[in-house]
């Protein structure tokens, strides 16, 4: 989610594999979140990579892509496929879909969900048995949602599986101010990473500049119910993020600064 400068030398550093499947979403095109792509895909292109990548942004990017592409000599080893950002489902995967709704800041810009499918309930041994369905394949074809037939009775999934599981949901606003439209986009999100770049006492530059407050974020994060806050992109003005997330926290409690190296582990809900 976005490609700031320096963004290969983190991918090394922490190990996140240069080779493997992955989607970079961009939200809008100021240089901070777009200036390390380039570098990205050379390295990505030197590691001999050969695996498709996925692209979602803003159309313009794919042009200055190309543009740069043929000035710079630029050649890759893998393809890219390129996805324009729109409101909406921007990306399905096997067990994952991505949404985009449009974010409020100085240029066009987006805001992502990134969202589990949800999963089979859980597959209960004892109730089949009871059922008299025999383990095996009639066991397989109720864990996949098909009715089977025992002895001229019909057994359908719903008596032996449990409710559907929820899926996992993460949100990235992006640059934007808090918008009544992005509190309905991030409900009930188990992650929301947002953007937080000045204190309260700076607020006016936040309105003018289109960016958002860490109590602003942490206002939006409680009206839209969600599990966890986690604070980005904030100004270099300040030396420490402490005032930002105490003023968070003050708000909403399950707050935390994003930091390089941060790892937040977002829990599956396996309740029925």
């Amino acid at each position: 989610m976005d490609c700031g400068e320096g963004a290969q030398a983190r991918f090394v550093r922490y190990g996140l594999g240069l080779n493997r499947e992955m989607t970079v979403l961009v939200t809008h095109l100021h240089g901070d979140h777009v200036n390390g792509l380039l570098g990205l895909l050379q390295t990505m292109s030197m590691s001999q990579r050969i695996k498709e990548l996925t692209m979602v942004a803003p159309r313009e990017l794919f042009e200055w892509l190309q543009d740069t592409a043929l000035t710079l000599h630029i050649g890759l080893s893998f393809q890219i496929f390129a996805v324009p950002v729109k409101s909406g489902v921007v990306l399905r995967g096997k067990d994952f879909r991505v949404r985009a709704s449009r974010a409020d800041h100085s240029i066009p810009a987006w805001s992502y969900v990134f969202e589990e499918l949800p999963r089979p309930g859980v597959f209960d041994p004892a109730k089949a048995i009871a059922l008299g369905v025999p383990e095996g394949k009639k066991w397989s074809s109720l864990q996949r949602g098909r009715t089977v037939t025992i002895d001229g009775r019909k057994i359908a999934p719903g008596q032996v599986v449990g409710k559907p599981r929820p899926g996992r949901r993460i949100g990235y606003s992006g640059d934007t101010r808090p918008t009544k439209r992005l509190e309905r986009f991030f409900a009930g999100v188990d992650l929301l990473i947002f953007d937080s770049t000045f204190e309260t006492k700076d607020g006016d530059k936040a309105v003018e500049r289109k960016h958002s407050t860490s109590a602003e974020a942490a206002t939006l994060a409680k009206r839209a119910g969600v599990k966890k806050l986690a604070l980005t992109h904030f100004s270099a003005r300040y030396r420490s993020t402490s005032t930002l997330l105490r003023q968070a926290v003050a708000v909403f409690p399950n707050t935390v600064a994003a930091r390089d190296g941060l790892v937040i582990e977002v829990p599956r809900s396996d309740k029925e």
